[in-house]
């Protein structure tokens, strides 16, 4: 079983990772008053990658 980061779906080399280096970076960062929000960066990022097989990738309640 692969692992993706739970926000767009793309391949973790590391098995303990739940995001990708750019999503972790979306989450961490300080925003602007004038930037997309975290919400509105995960609902942009999410339709973007809709497409993604997400046969293998393992479901949310696994995390917690």
């Amino acid at each position: 079983m692969e692992n993706r980061c739970i926000i767009c779906g793309k391949k973790l080399h590391d098995p303990f990772a739940i995001y990708c280096a750019e999503c972790e970076y979306e989450l961490k960062r300080a925003r602007l008053a004038d930037e997309e929000t975290v919400e509105e960066y995960i609902n942009r990022v999410k339709i973007e990658e809709m497409n993604v097989d997400i046969k293998g990738m393992k479901p949310l309640d696994f995390w917690f």
